[in-house]
């Protein structure tokens, strides 16, 4: 699905609200967030996830609908900033010597002001419910709300480097190098951001390893833990 067509997607579900009763009031609807290791089929399983929570639904409730890559351009639709500076706050790329000359230039907002917007944009998010949020640091930003659910993702090393070469049709040394990169960028966005360990078991409900499970098969795990969530309210 290119671009255009998930921002397409995120737009339809904001629609969907306009009836609802406003931000912090009324039930409150389950969200799901994944951090995931580079590889370990997060994009996958949040689809999967989503087929699977959507098909019980009733016909005019609102749907589960995923918010990933594309998530920093409804951040900044929200801030109403242009979207040509989506390259410098990736997660998983170190721009902060480019991020400083931008600001001291005036060529862009502070990064601390593109963070506070992409932490208001998950907190909305998560307040709409029936969302799966992914990265960015969505189960810290969200810890304390209720109804959601924090899963990690993981996988051996062999097992990722395989499924990136398939999903992407990469030789091995592209492989390696690019989940290297992302996970090392994951990994201190979180810790420059929130002072914590990507990697902490205490910031999740679980820990799902892809490379045991099928990507099936964990979706079906978190699917019963929103399951179970939604019932005890």
């Amino acid at each position: 699905m290119s671009g255009t067509d998930h921002f397409a997607k995120y737009r339809a579900y904001f629609v969907s609200q306009k009836d609802r009763a406003p931000l912090g009031t009324g039930p409150h609807l389950p969200f799901v967030t994944l951090s995931r290791q580079a590889g370990a089929g997060a994009e996958t399983v949040a689809r999967l996830l989503t087929e699977k929570l959507n098909t019980d639904l009733p016909q005019d409730a609102q749907p589960w609908t995923v918010f990933d890559k594309n998530l920093i351009a409804k951040v900044l639709e929200d801030a109403d900033l242009p979207q040509e500076i989506a390259k410098l706050v990736l997660e998983d790329r170190d721009t902060t010597l480019q991020a400083i000359i931008g600001e001291v230039l005036g060529l862009h907002p502070s990064m601390w002001t593109i963070f506070h917007h992409t932490s208001d944009t998950i907190l909305k998010l998560a307040r709409l419910g029936r969302c799966v949020i992914v990265g960015r640091g969505a189960e810290i930003i969200t810890a304390r709300m209720k109804c959601g659910i924090h899963i990690r993702l993981v996988a051996p090393e062999t097992s990722r480097l395989a499924h990136l070469e398939k999903h992407f049709h990469w030789d091995a040394k592209t492989a390696v190098k690019y989940l290297h990169e992302q996970d090392e960028g994951r990994r201190r966005y979180v810790k420059s951001n929130f002072q914590r360990d990507i990697d902490d078991p205490a910031l999740y409900h679980a820990t799902l390893n892809t490379g045991f499970l099928s990507f099936e098969r964990t979706a079906g795990v978190i699917a019963r833990l929103v399951t179970d969530e939604t019932n005890q309210d």
